[in-house]
C-alpha cells in the first residue's frame, strides 16, 4: 500500500468517524422520526392539555421519552412533524425525581449527559450549547442548574433556556418562587404536597398563559389520589396515556421472560403493563395470563350471545360471549367501546360480528329521550341490533350484580371463562375493576365489564352460530307496525 492510498484511507477513516460523531451528538434532530406512535402521541397530547400523564410499565422507555420532550424544549429546535406544544421563548425547566441521585442518573444524564470534570458526554443536548452550570449539594456530579444556549425558533434565538433538577427529598418547601414554563415529574411523589406546589409554580409560566409539563412513572403506589385523578376524574387541562410491554417491540420475548420471572405475582400487571397495584380490591382478582387463551374460530353448534352498556360521556360498550355447552366453557370472543357515539355508528363498527345475534341490554334502555316518548333501546333496533325483549334478569326475574360476579369469578377460577387474546379494553377494565374501602363497586371504566355480565345473565337466550347466520331466534320480540322491535 503506497503511503497516498494509506494517507486517503485514514482520512476517509476520520471523515467517517467525525460523520458519526456528529450523527450522535446531534441525535436529538433525528429521534423524532424513530419514536414509536405512542411515543408522539403522548408528546402530541401536550399541545391540547397543560398536565400530561404517562402511567406505563417497566422498560418500555417512559423516562427516555420525557428527557427527549425536554431536551427539545431547551434547544428550542422542534424537528419536522413535531406536533406537541412549542416554547416561543427559552424557558425555564424543572425535571424532578426521588433523589439526588435519581436526578442525576435519569434525568440529568440523559438530557446533558455525563460530567466529566467540566465537559458533558452522552447527553441529547449537544456539549457546545451548555453554557454554565450550578452542582447540586450532596449528590457528586450532581446539578441543580444547567443553562442552555437555545438553537433557534421563534423568538428564541440566542436566548437561554434552564434546566433545574430537584428531588422530591428536599419536600416542597424548596419548590418556591419560580415561574415555571415547563415541569417533567419522573416517577411519582409519595408526598402528595409535592404536584399541587409544581402546578403552584407554572400559574404564571410560558409568558402568563400558564405552564405546562409531563408526568411519566410505573404506579408502584396503587391508585394514589393522583392515579385516581388521571384516571378516573381528570380535569379539562389533563390528559393520561397507559403503556405497556405490548408497546415496547423493542423487548425481546427472552427479555420479557426473564424479568417476569423476576416480579412478584401480585406485581406483574403493574410491571407490565402499567395497571396500578388494587390488592384485594380488586373484584376478579386474578392475572390475566389465567383468563387468556388464544383466538380460534367459533366452532357452528356453540352459541353466542352479545351484551351492551348504554353510554355517551362514558363509553357504550359491546362483547360477544361464546359458549361451549358441551363442556360449559364461556369464551369472551369481541369487545368494543366507544364514547359519544351514537347507535348508527356503533352498529358499523360491531355488525360484521353482531348482526344477528341476540343482545342483553340494562334496564336504563327503557328511559325516553327528553321531549319525546321513545324509549333508548329503540334508537339501537333501529341502527341494527337484536335486541331482547326484555332487559337482563336473572331467571327468576331478578337483576342483582354481586352473584354475576361471584358466579363468572368462579369461572375464572375453574378455567371455565376465557378471554380471547388481543382484547386490550376488555383486559384494561378487568384489571381495574375494583370496590372502595367501603367495598362499594367503582363505576368507573365499567362499562365491557358490565356488558359481559349482562350477556352471561342472558346466556339462556343464547343462540347457535349456524343459526344466526339465516334466522331471527324465536325469543325475541316481535315487531311492532313499523317493523321495530321494542
Amino acid at each position: 500500500m503506497t503511503a497516498t492510498n494509506r494517507a486517503e484511507k485514514e482520512r476517509l477513516l476520520a471523515l467517517l468517524e467525525e460523520r458519526n460523531r456528529r450523527a450522535f451528538t446531534y441525535r436529538y434532530r433525528t429521534l423524532h422520526a424513530k419514536l414509536y406512535d405512542w411515543q408522539r402521541e403522548f408528546n402530541a397530547n401536550t399541545a391540547t392539555y397543560s398536565q400530561v400523564c404517562l402511567i406505563a410499565a417497566n422498560r418500555i422507555g417512559k423516562t427516555y421519552t420525557g428527557t427527549y420532550i425536554d431536551a427539545v424544549h431547551a434547544l428550542g429546535d422542534y424537528p419536522a412533524g413535531w406536533e406537541g406544544h412549542c416554547f416561543e421563548h427559552a424557558p425555564l425547566i424543572w425535571c424532578l425525581g426521588y433523589s439526588g441521585e435519581k436526578c442525576r442518573d435519569l434525568l440529568q444524564e440523559p438530557i446533558v449527559g455525563k460530567k466529566d470534570g467540566t465537559a458533558f458526554k452522552g447527553g441529547l443536548i449537544p456539549p457546545e450549547h451548555i453554557k454554565d452550570y450550578e452542582s447540586m449539594a450532596g449528590t457528586p456530579n450532581a446539578l441543580r442548574t444547567v443553562y442552555i444556549r437555545q438553537i433557534g425558533g421563534g423568538d428564541v434565538q440566542g436566548g437561554d433556556a434552564a434546566i433545574q433538577f430537584w428531588s422530591y427529598s428536599q419536600g416542597q418547601h424548596a419548590l418556591m418562587g419560580d415561574s415555571v414554563d415547563w415541569f417533567h415529574i419522573d416517577e411519582e411523589p409519595r408526598d402528595a404536597a409535592i404536584f399541587p406546589q409544581v402546578l403552584t409554580r407554572t400559574a404564571t409560566g410560558d409568558k402568563g398563559r400558564g405552564g405546562r409539563g409531563i408526568l411519566t412513572f410505573t404506579p408502584e403506589n396503587g391508585r394514589t389520589d393522583l392515579v385516581i385523578q388521571f384516571m378516573d376524574s381528570p380535569s379539562p387541562v389533563q390528559k393520561y396515556m397507559q403503556k405497556g410491554w405490548d408497546d415496547a417491540p423493542h423487548l425481546s420475548q427472552t427479555v420479557k421472560e426473564g424479568l417476569l420471572a423476576s416480579y412478584p405475582a401480585h406485581q406483574r400487571a403493574m410491571r407490565t403493563k402499567g395497571v396500578p397495584m388494587l390488592g384485594h380490591g380488586r373484584i376478579y382478582d386474578l392475572a390475566e395470563d389465567a383468563i387468556t387463551c388464544k383466538a380460534f374460530e367459533i366452532p357452528r353448534h356453540w352459541a353466542l350471545i352479545n351484551g351492551m352498556d348504554f353510554g355517551w360521556d362514558h363509553p357504550q360498550a359491546h362483547v360477544q360471549l361464546a359458549w361451549d355447552r358441551d363442556n360449559d366453557v364461556i369464551y369472551v370472543t369481541r369487545a368494543w367501546k366507544k364514547s359519544l357515539a351514537k347507535p348508527i355508528e356503533a352498529w358499523g363498527a360491531v355488525k360484521v360480528w353482531a348482526a344477528g345475534v341476540p343482545t342483553a341490554w340494562p334496564h336504563d334502555g327503557l328511559q325516553t329521550e327528553k321531549g319525546s316518548a321513545i324509549e333508548l333501546k329503540k334508537y339501537y333496533i333501529e341502527a341494527g341490533f337484536t335486541l331482547l325483549a326484555e332487559h337482563a334478569t336473572w331467571p327468576d326475574g331478578g337483576n342483582g350484580v354481586e352473584v354475576g360476579l361471584m358466579e363468572i369469578r368462579d369461572l375464572m377460577l375453574a378455567g371455565k371463562f376465557k378471554v380471547f387474546e388481543g382484547l386490550r379494553d376488555w383486559f384494561e377494565e378487568f384489571l381495574q375493576y375494583h370496590r372502595d374501602d367501603k367495598g362499594k363497586i367503582v363505576k368507573i371504566r365499567d362499562d365491557l365489564m358490565s356488558a359481559t355480565r349482562y350477556a352471561y345473565m342472558m346466556r339462556r337466550y343464547a343462540v347457535s352460530k349456524r343459526d344466526t347466520e339465516n334466522v331471527a331466534p324465536l325469543h325475541l320480540a316481535q315487531p311492532d307496525d313499523d317493523g321495530l322491535y321494542f
